[in-house]
């Protein structure tokens, strides 16, 4: 009888432990797909220059060492961003077989979480193609930022970025 019990006990403490350890996996991961929307956002507001997408992935707390703040939309990083969209799409417009490509990303790997704080960094790259029966990029540039973000209520924010 003792024996019977002490094996239910052990299933139900290894049971647990393991109920416990993939609930923990669980919301890291959570974080790092919430992390992860933020450059699809981002991604989303240079293609279509949206000022205030963008702003929604900025904490209105936010402030860096070159005195950029929410206020002053981050020392005005959209609009350069930006900029560079409407110069491509000049070239774009002038010959249609050229496509403008944005791609931003925030490695995994690179991505250090704790409770309410994260760091990592964040990749946006501007490519122009030429497109005929297959693309070739003929202008690359990429940017580099060491970025940190905080968790407001549900939602992860940047808090600050740092052109690398």
């Amino acid at each position: 009888m003792f024996a019977k019990n002490k094996a239910k006990i052990g299933v139900l403490t290894i049971s647990l432990v393991l109920i416990l350890s993939f609930a923990g996996c669980i919301g890291s991961s959570t974080d790092e797909v919430q992390i992860g929307q933020i450059a699809e956002n981002i991604e989303e507001a240079i293609e279509e220059k949206d000022e205030d997408l963008f702003m929604e992935s900025i904490s209105s707390n936010y402030s860096d060492t070159e005195g950029g703040t929410y206020d002053n939309y981050i020392n005005d990083l959209p609009e350069e961003i930006f900029s560079k969209i409407e110069d491509a799409e000049d070239l774009v417009d002038a010959f249609s077989i050229l496509k403008i490509k944005v791609k931003v990303t925030i490695p995994e790997n690179d991505l250090v979480i704790t409770d309410i704080y994260a760091s990592g960094k964040m990749n946006i790259e501007i490519s122009l193609k030429v497109c005929i029966l297959w693309c070739t990029t003929i202008y690359n540039e990429n940017t580099e930022y060491d970025v940190d973000f905080q968790k407001e209520e549900e939602d992860w924010k940047i808090i600050s970025m740092m052109e690398i």
